[in-house]
């Protein structure tokens, strides 16, 4: 028997690229067969921004005897409209608390586009208002109820206003 190399090496090789197909393509195909895997990643993220909040009061009537007898006909009640003028800046949505610290008359106060139903106290409570973040210019409406048996109290009318404001806490997901 003759032993032929190339016949042997040939075969051999054919043999070995047979194989190598054959597993080879076997892995692909059972990777191809396999559902479709998803990778995901999520990230988380957290950021604190300092509230900032800012009230100014932009336009305030001079209000004196003078000027409220300018404005009377004739009733114990003296409105003046856009009164009062406040701009507020905030980054958070807010509320405003408005008080009047002269109390030698009663004060009544509203947001100028409100209705005749919404003033409320300046004096003995304090008058709540909110609004949303971002720049807001308010105008109000203000209203004297005199009391005509004391002129100390009609020459005394300053609006001696004190206001505070304070953010309304979101959380946001």
């Amino acid at each position: 028997m003759k032993f032929n190399f190339k016949k042997i090496s040939g075969f051999t090789l054919l043999l070995l690229i047979l194989f190598l197909n054959f597993f080879g393509t076997a892995d692909l195909v059972e990777a191809a067969d396999k559902s479709k895997t998803v990778i995901e990643r999520s990230i988380s993220a957290e950021a604190r921004i300092p509230i900032f909040q800012r009230v100014e009061v932009l336009e305030k009537a001079d209000i004196d005897y003078t000027f409220l007898m300018t404005n009377y006909n004739g009733s114990r009640e003296i409105i003046v409209e856009s009164g009062l003028k406040i701009e507020i800046l905030s980054n958070t949505d807010w509320n405003l608390r408005l008080n009047n610290r002269n109390l030698n008359t009663q004060v009544l106060i509203r947001r100028a586009d409100q209705n005749n139903s919404d003033w409320q106290n300046l004096n003995s409570t304090t008058a709540k208002f909110s609004g949303d973040r971002g720049v807001e210019k308010l105008t109000f409406d203000l209203k004297f109820i005199l009391d005509p048996d004391s002129r100390a109290a009609v020459n005394n009318l300053e609006l001696d206003l004190r206001h505070s404001i304070n953010p309304i806490y979101i959380k946001f997901k």
